[in-house]
């Protein structure tokens, strides 16, 4: 009996460790947008897609995000795309760099065959569900 009460402890330790690292674990998959919450140029009628997980690469042409399960987004980067660091707009894509491993970013495509990436953010959306169905918000534009 005292075994299996020292195994009970160890699980409800665990699960209680894990919760506590859930927070910190990066956010990845894709969600499709009919609505923006701002206008964007290069944006027309019909929606968006956000792709948003970790960086695997970043160099002046293209950026890749990775997903656990080993696929990778490729997006496409030119002198359109609008690069936001926290608030502020940035000039170009170097931040990127620095971003630490794990840092989910956000891409702003027009759908799954455009990958030119319109807007790049160095936060994950917001997800939230209060009972009831998600909550997918994009992070703030930045100015």
């Amino acid at each position: 009996m005292r075994r299996l009460s020292n195994l009970f402890c160890s699980v409800i330790t665990l699960l209680v460790a894990l919760s506590a690292f859930s927070p910190a674990m990066a956010q990845q998959g894709q969600y499709h947008l009919k609505y923006l919450p701002f206008t964007l140029a290069t944006l027309k009628e019909g929606g968006a897609l956000a792709t948003y997980s970790p960086i695997n690469s970043v160099d002046g042409l293209t950026l890749q995000l990775r997903e656990d399960d080993g696929v990778v987004y490729t997006f496409t980067l030119d002198s359109d795309t609008v690069y936001c660091q926290g608030d502020n707009r940035v000039a170009n894509w170097v931040y990127l760099r620095t971003l630490k491993k794990k840092t989910t970013v956000t891409v702003l495509t027009k759908s799954d065959e455009d990958t030119k990436a319109l807007v790049v953010w160095d936060r994950a959306p917001s997800i939230t569900s209060t009972g009831g169905p998600l909550v997918f918000t994009l992070p703030p534009m930045c100015k």
